[in-house]
């Protein structure tokens, strides 16, 4: 083969391989992928070498003073027993707002405490706001946004205050209790 076609026809091929490759990422990129804070399986966590969670402590039953009917009161008590932590949460699942979780949802699992308050404090947390954010047609979920502060100091004394927003979607029970079925500290999209 005379050496300008051996070029021609390596340089056709070439670039042939890369239209290939830049339609193969194309087409790949407009398939959605795994949604942004995606939760990592046992193999992604030991290629991390992430420490794994441990259960928290059973949850204490719901408090008989909270109105489970009352979609706002269980959010309450559902923001105040989930965002409230000790030391000894640290590495664990908090469950004490498991008694205002649905069976079966993410919120009955516990949450996550990553920032534990140090040995001789605790964290208290209180609803100072909550509004109902969108409701289903049916009225059988609810979502809301709660303006929650946290306070971290010695029991008893002053701590240090801190304000975030929470969601959470609440869902009407067969029973007519109210229960929280997602908990984020986004806006959750599609889950009313």
């Amino acid at each position: 083969m005379p050496r300008p076609l051996l070029l021609a026809t390596t340089m056709l091929l070439a670039t042939a391989m890369l239209v290939v490759a830049l339609l193969a990422v194309v087409a790949h990129h407009d398939r959605p992928g795994p949604p942004l804070g995606a939760v990592l399986d046992g193999a992604d966590r030991r290629a991390l070498d992430a420490v794994p969670m441990r259960r928290g402590a059973d949850p204490p039953p719901a408090d008989p003073a909270v109105d489970l009917t009352d979609p706002a009161a269980v959010a309450r008590a559902y923001m105040t027993a989930a965002r409230s932590t000790t030391p000894d949460d640290g590495g664990r699942t908090r469950r004490s707002a498991v008694p205002y979780a649905a069976p079966g949802s993410p919120a009955a699992v516990g949450i996550v405490v990553l920032d534990p308050p140090l040995p001789g404090q605790v964290r208290t947390a209180a609803v100072n706001a909550l509004v109902l954010a969108a409701a289903a047609e049916d009225d059988r979920r609810r979502a809301y946004r709660a303006g929650v502060t946290t306070s971290t100091g010695p029991p008893g004394g002053t701590g240090v205050a801190a304000a975030a927003d929470a969601y959470v979607v609440l869902a009407r029970q067969p029973d007519g209790h109210w229960l929280v079925v997602a908990d984020a500290s986004e806006p959750l999209e599609g889950d009313v």
